[in-house]
């Protein structure tokens, strides 16, 4: 029988309150971080990759991944 893996994470709905505002607030103040995530599981979904932590680490740390992000961040997006 296979060890268990790590424990999951908490859902947001199961945040302590104030918790679950703060992050909601800091998320909503910082576009970057959807568009980081987006980007990744999009990569993800076409790329289809064996191992996926290698290409999470290979996916953030291109080196012109922030660039990326700031013309995104400049290009109005619509909305979802």
């Amino acid at each position: 029988m296979a060890a268990p893996g790590p424990a999951a994470p908490e859902p947001a709905a199961e945040l302590e309150p104030s918790l679950r505002l703060s992050a909601e607030r800091y998320l909503r103040e910082r576009p970057e971080v959807a568009m980081l995530l987006r980007g990744m599981l999009r990569k993800v979904m076409l790329h289809r990759p064996r191992n996926v932590l290698e290409f999470a680490a290979e996916y953030f740390t291109d080196p012109e991944l922030p660039q990326r992000i700031r013309d995104q961040l400049r290009t109005p997006q619509p909305p979802q």
